[in-house]
């Protein structure tokens, strides 16, 4: 079953609260004040069922000018506008300003109930009518139809029930597959009870017990209760009107305003990209960084707007902004806003979410209006390629989903449609799938081989470079988990060879550059010699004219490929060597059972310089075990 939620809208005093009664049976004028002074001046919430069988949720809201913001806060989430025109007063300042609100909020649907028509002549009903109908041309509520009534007599009711019917057959259901949101409208507290906030269910599925955050103020509660007009429900659904009974927090940390929401989704935001629009009627053209007033939800903000491409927006034309926020916000990819002047405060304007975390953009940046323009046209592909182009770096899905705001499943498939076409790049690791597009994943490749290639001419002896000074250089913003996701995706392309924690560019034998084999031979020579009295690390050092780093990184190699074998720190015998000296020990125990050092010095004829650190070697490796002043085979154990 879909909800429905029908919103008033009008001028102060045009009976609002009188045709909600009538239709509803509930007086929604709460406060004392309200039944004092004889106009609403919060927000007033009700329920009726309609002929089809639906439940209306009906929000009642001030018409006074005064109370605008209370009614903004009211008009979140309305699927039908009923506006409220008296017909002794004709279209009045809030009648038009109402009107525009809902038009700039996007409300598609709504109805006209010209209220007080027992106190007018027909002739004068007609008249007002027609106004009507001027007013509403070129707005959503053009083709809204014009009911006559009079609550207190019953006149026009019924009527009025069944156009609301027909509008709410062409309401969409609302999305229940997508996370939560609750902005809230009323915070109190009951005695016995708690913290209870009540407020029209965005979007989502919401269950008793849930945990919830409550944004921008970063609180953390539990879902005690729920009720759906005074009844209580384990579930409440997208377009309910709910009232949430909270543990974990007070109500007077709570206010109109915040939003309930999962943890871990969305975020409080300082800035927003958006497509302003400037009513026709402004009173003046909008100047580059205007003070306005910022309704979103039912929050209101102050802010200034960045006009990106001009310096001023006349009335009636539009234009890509940035809003620069004194407070934070929960904005969301296309959601809408209004805008209100400073002083005096009206209505001026309001336009759609383009970027809810965007950049810090230049007033005149051509990319960040070109970037809202595929923003603004809503194509899923086009918004995934220009966030993935915009970040340069591997994304996951969760990743995406969270910068885009788009349901997932809509993300995945713009993913497959972008690999499919080339237009993509996917990077496979054991636990994590991650994502480029094809310019950014081959711009960076190309970075990367480049400054290998300069760093190999450069250090013509080294190994190659070092996996973390490569990230740091190119991918600072990746954690060394990931950018391994992207090293071995280079590897496996051919364009670098990935040894333990060093890269270098790849060649097709896989093997050393001419000058690295070069100086490894020499090595070897001067090593293998006089295989079991080898010169010192700073003996070979002096001979073939290196500098100690140099040398470390030729002997790395050799140690990585096993020709090499570190004896002790400054001691290096070629791995030949130790092998035919192991060899020699071990055939010499299965006869001898001991040996001591001077019978191993004597056996490989050596010193007992090099013949020590090799015995205490290949006691290390487990080849022989020292029994007081000899060894043994270290497997007679």
């Amino acid at each position: 079953m879909k909800h429905i939620i029908v919103g008033t809208a009008g001028h102060i005093d045009h009976g609002k609260t009188t045709l909600i009664k009538a239709l509803t049976g509930v007086d929604t004028d709460r406060l004392g004040e309200e039944k004092k002074r004889g106009i609403s001046i919060e927000l007033g919430f009700a329920e009726f069922k309609l002929p089809g069988g639906q439940i209306a949720g009906v929000v009642d809201v001030p018409g006074h000018e005064r109370f605008v913001k209370n009614m903004l806060a009211g008009a979140t989430g309305i699927d039908i506008v009923l506006l409220v025109v008296a017909a002794d007063d004709g279209v009045m300042p809030q009648t038009r300003e109402h009107l525009s609100i809902c038009n700039l909020l996007g409300v598609k649907r709504g109805i006209v109930a010209l209220t007080k028509a027992d106190l007018v002549d027909e002739e004068w009903l007609e008249i007002v009518k027609e106004d009507i109908k001027e007013v509403l041309e070129g707005t959503s509520l053009e083709d809204a139809p014009i009911i006559a009534v009079a609550p207190l007599k019953g006149i026009g009711i019924d009527e009025l029930i069944d156009k609301i019917d027909e509008a709410a057959v062409e309401v969409t259901e609302k999305k229940a597959n997508v996370p939560y949101r609750l902005p809230i409208d009323r915070a109190f507290s009951l005695k016995g009870i708690g913290a209870v906030v009540t407020g029209t269910l965005w979007e989502g599925e919401i269950t008793a017990d849930a945990e919830v955050t409550i944004l921008p103020k970063k609180l953390s509660a539990r879902i005690r209760s729920i009720q759906v007009h005074s009844h209580s429900v384990d579930k409440a659904v997208a377009g309910q009107r709910v009232a949430l009974n909270l543990g974990g927090v007070k109500a007077n940390e709570l206010e109109r305003g915040d939003v309930i929401l999962p943890p871990n989704h969305l975020s409080p935001s300082f800035m927003f990209d958006a497509k302003l629009y400037l009513l026709s009627d402004a009173p003046r053209p909008l100047r580059n960084r205007t003070r306005v007033r910022l309704h979103h939800g039912t929050q209101e903000v102050l802010g200034r707007v960045v006009l990106l491409g001009e310096d001023e927006l006349q009335p009636g034309c539009s234009a890509y902004v940035q809003f620069r926020l004194e407070n934070p916000m929960v904005p969301k990819y296309k959601d809408k806003f209004i805008i209100r002047s400073y002083s005096p405060i009206f209505t001026i304007g309001g336009g759609e979410i383009l970027d809810s975390h965007p950049h810090k953009h230049k007033q005149y940046g051509a990319e960040a209006i070109e970037a809202m323009k595929i923003l603004e046209d809503g194509k899923t592909e086009e918004v995934v390629s220009l966030i993935l182009e915009e970040e340069m770096i591997p994304l996951s899905l969760s990743s995406i989903v969270t910068r885009s705001e788009l349901l997932q499943s809509d993300v995945k498939d713009a993913l497959d449609s972008l690999l499919s076409s080339g237009k993509a790049e996917i990077l496979k690791s054991d636990s994590e799938i991650l994502f480029m597009t094809s310019v950014s994943y081959s711009e960076l490749k190309d970075r990367i081989s480049d400054y290998l290639g300069e760093y190999t001419k450069e250090n013509p002896l080294s190994r190659g470079a070092n996996k973390e000074v490569v990230r740091t250089r190119f991918l600072t913003s990746l954690s060394p988990r990931v950018a391994d996701i992207f090293f071995d995706r280079l590897a496996k392309d051919n364009t670098i060879s990935l040894e333990g924690d060093v890269l270098k560019p790849h060649s097709k034998e896989g093997g050393l550059s001419e000058a690295q084999q070069a100086s490894t031979n020499k090595i070897m020579q001067l090593l293998e010699q006089d295989k079991f009295m080898p010169p010192s690390f700073n003996e070979v050092m002096t001979q073939m004219g290196l500098e100690q780093q140099q040398l470390q990184e030729l002997l790395k190699i050799l140690l990585s490929e096993g020709k090499v074998e570190r004896i002790k720190f400054d001691l290096f015998f070629s791995g030949s060597a130790v092998e035919e000296a192991k060899e020699k020990i071990i055939t010499f125990l299965k006869t001898n059972e001991k040996i001591t050092a001077a019978e191993f010095r004597d056996l490989i004829g050596t010193s007992r310089k090099f013949a020590v650190p090799l015995l205490e070697y290949l006691d290390l490796k487990k080849v022989t075990k020292r029994v007081e002043d000899y060894r043994v085979l270290a497997k007679q154990e």
